[in-house]
C-alpha cells in the first residue's frame, strides 16, 4: 500500500531502517517521542538559571520539592505549560534548545502571583514564594488553568 511505504519512508528519515529491525514498538516511541514518564532528575540536570535565580535559591527548592511531588499527570501538565509538550527528550538528546531556564518572575514576588511561561525558549519564570505550601498551590493553579501555549 503507497501510504505504509510513506510512513516507513518517513520513519526511516528519523531512524536508520537498519535499527528498526533492532527494536520493539515501545523502544522506537521512546526514541522518536521520549519517555512518557518525566524524570524531574533529568529536567534538574538540564535546567539553567538566569537573572539572580540560583540553583540554591529557596524558592527554587521549593519549586524542586512540588515537582518531584507531583505525579504523572501534574508532571506532564508542568510541561506543556512550560514547554508545549508532555515529554522529555533522552538524555542524550538535550540540546541547549530543550534546556529549560528559570528566570525571576516580570510581575514581582507577590504571593498570589501566577509562574509564567514561555514556551517556545522553555522560560520559566517563577516568584520567589515564600513557602512551599505556595510554590504548589500557584504552580498547581498556572499548570492547570493556563492550558493554551504561551498563555
Amino acid at each position: 500500500a503507497p501510504q505504509l511505504e510513506r510512513v516507513r519512508a518517513g520513519l526511516a528519515s528519523v531512524v536508520p531502517e537498519p535499527l528498526l529491525a533492532l527494536m520493539t514498538w515501545t523502544d522506537l516511541e521512546r526514541r522518536v517521542c521520549g519517555s512518557p514518564d518525566i524524570d524531574v532528575a533529568l529536567l534538574r540536570r538540564h535546567t539553567r538559571y538566569r537573572e539572580g535565580v540560583t540553583e540554591e535559591s529557596p524558592h527554587i527548592a521549593f519549586f524542586w520539592d512540588v515537582l518531584q511531588s507531583f505525579g504523572r499527570a501534574e508532571r506532564r501538565l508542568f510541561l506543556r505549560f512550560a514547554w508545549g509538550r508532555e515529554r522529555l527528550p533522552l538524555e542524550p538528546d538535550f540540546t541547549e534548545q530543550s534546556e529549560m531556564k528559570v528566570f525571576p518572575s516580570t510581575w514581582g514576588d507577590g504571593d498570589h502571583v501566577l509562574p509564567e511561561a514561555e514556551t517556545c525558549f522553555f522560560i520559566v519564570k517563577l516568584p520567589r514564594y515564600r513557602s512551599r505550601e505556595l510554590m504548589e498551590a500557584n504552580l498547581l493553579a498556572a499548570i492547570t488553568a493556563c492550558r493554551e501555549i504561551n498563555y
